[in-house]
């Protein structure tokens, strides 16, 4: 999960003081609510979409709970022949570097690209964060308003960073008509890795019961937030890309998530990369795009 340094300090200092609390046996509940909010409170958070459109963006109604998801059409020089969507990571949106190099990468390799803002993030609408749960229904119709519109060209396929692999895989394995993923450094699971940003070891009946918290408050069952599970759930080739040097979301949890579903599924440990810079490095770019062009064209 991409988490800007702000954001992952505060974080990582409200687990400091619930740790103390804990411990000291202080009653939580307060802070147990406090800290759930930070888990699952997206960046617009009680923002309406913006008045105008952007120059060719195309807007779709989503929900339970409604949303409005921001989406951008970049296609290739010449006739694509197969979709990609491409999803950001945590507090990211579409329009950021990497995405812009992924949207490159593969439109110079023929497809169709869909970028598009998750819920909550960039000019999509959105309150709540729910780790791939709520983003994997409102993806499914996103699809459908593609089709109804005549957008999607051939086959589907999903590439997504950090976050957005987690939506990615819970979305194939929620929608057949998913073929290919590409998940670069996905979480195994929200509860695997919400501890992960404690700066103190925390017990882990505290660490859940935020969660459960976080769920409640955010309209969603924090255990669907498991693309270890998601990924026994889908047939589709699944192409895991993670950086062995990342600190933020261990290659463990690819690993796990590898291991759930190895029979359609091949991951790829790339040495001496990180969280960030997994994203521009160039195996990435020959794998993605070779994967694609395997499964999709």
């Amino acid at each position: 999960m991409q988490v800007p340094g702000r954001s992952h300090r505060a974080l990582r200092a409200m687990f400091a003081l619930g740790a103390m609390l804990a411990f000291a046996r202080i009653a939580c509940s307060p802070l147990e609510n406090a800290l759930a909010t930070v888990i699952v409170k997206a960046p617009r958070r009680g923002s309406p979409a913006p008045a105008e459109p952007e120059l060719g963006e195309v807007r779709v109604a989503v929900g339970p709970p409604a949303a409005t998801l921001s989406l951008a059409v970049v296609d290739p020089p010449e006739r694509a022949k197969a979709t990609v969507f491409v999803l950001h990571g945590i507090r990211g949106s579409k329009v950021e570097s990497g995405m812009r190099i992924w949207s490159e990468m593969l439109t110079a390799a023929g497809f169709r690209v869909i970028l598009v803002d998750l819920r909550g993030h960039g000019r999509s609408t959105g309150d709540d964060l729910s780790y791939g749960v709520l983003e994997s229904r409102d993806l499914a119709q996103v699809l459908d308003a593609v089709e109804a519109r005549g957008l999607r060209i051939g086959s589907v396929g999903v590439m997504g960073n950090s976050y957005g692999a987690a939506a990615a895989l819970e979305w194939a394995g929620r929608d057949a008509r998913v073929h290919a993923v590409v998940a670069v450094s996905p979480f195994a699971s929200l509860r695997s890795v919400v501890p992960a940003y404690a700066v103190l070891p925390l017990p882990s009946g505290f660490v859940n019961e935020v969660i459960d918290r976080g769920g409640q408050q955010g309209h969603f069952d924090p255990d669907e937030a498991s693309p270890v599970v998601a990924i026994t759930h889908t047939t589709s080739p699944v192409l895991l890309i993670h950086g062995e040097d990342d600190r933020r979301i261990p290659s463990a949890h690819s690993q796990q998530i590898f291991a759930a579903g190895k029979e359609h599924a091949e991951l790829v440990l790339v040495p001496g990369a990180g969280h960030r810079s997994i994203v521009e490095h160039p195996l990435l770019r020959e794998r993605a795009t070779s994967w694609f062009a395997r499964y999709l064209l």
